[in-house]
């Protein structure tokens, strides 16, 4: 007996740990199902801003040609000669008195003065003799000669069309449809200050033509000033 206790006496004792809680571990929800019939997020796109128009490069030599409008050393021409100057440009100007479309076209006038000055810059002002003409389509010909001339080897070029004093029978129209590629500059509807004749401008009224010419020149103003809204 002393034996069998002493042998269940002597041995060690290990004790167990307690079996471990069960761990709670946390669930998700299930995702909700996409709406039925749901819009696209919206797509935001920006418009990048136009760029601004930019002056053409600065002409070295510019020929103004036409009628009386032109105005020698009066009127439109002197107002522009000033601005093209000022570009480091030569500004030379020819006109005659009472020429209309179809004899300037028949003339070798401009063909002479490009020859001579070789502008790289032509500015051709007529059209005011031709305001009353009865069927100014028979002039789209002669427009489209001159324009040809003028442009020539893609030199540069602008027709100005002048100042109505009066209604036109219609060669504003023809003008500006058979120029290309030189760009019209349509002054028919501009106010200006007149001479006594009540045609021709002003110092003050070739100011202001010349103003707003140069303006759509350097692409800051319109080729129409003051054209009425339709």
């Amino acid at each position: 007996m002393l034996l069998a206790c002493v042998a269940a006496c002597s041995s060690p004792r290990v004790e167990t740990a307690p079996p471990a809680a069960p761990v709670a571990t946390a669930t998700a929800p299930p995702a909700a199902p996409p709406a039925r019939n749901a819009s696209p997020p919206a797509v935001v796109t920006t418009t990048p801003a136009p760029e601004a128009p930019r002056a053409p490069p600065p002409p070295k030599v510019v020929l103004q040609v036409g009628d009386s409008m032109v105005g020698g050393y009066e009127g439109l021409a002197k107002a522009l000669a000033p601005k093209f100057e000022a570009l480091g440009a030569k500004f030379y100007r020819d006109w005659q008195r009472s020429v209309g479309i179809a004899t300037y076209d028949r003339e070798h006038t401009i063909d002479d003065l490009i020859k001579k000055h070789a502008p790289d810059l032509v500015i051709v002002t007529l059209g005011a003799n031709d305001v009353s003409v009865p069927f100014p389509a028979v002039l789209a010909k002669n427009v489209q000669s001159i324009v040809r001339r003028a442009s020539a080897s893609g030199r540069a070029c602008y027709w100005l069309v002048p100042p109505l004093w009066k209604k036109d029978t219609g060669i504003v129209d023809v003008i500006k449809k058979n120029a290309s590629p030189c760009k019209v500059f349509d002054a028919s509807y501009l106010k200006i200050a007149r001479r006594a004749d009540g045609i021709h401008p002003s110092d003050a009224g070739g100011a202001a033509w010349a103003e707003a010419f140069f303006a759509y020149y350097e692409g800051s103003g319109p080729a129409t000033p003051n054209e009425p809204a339709n």
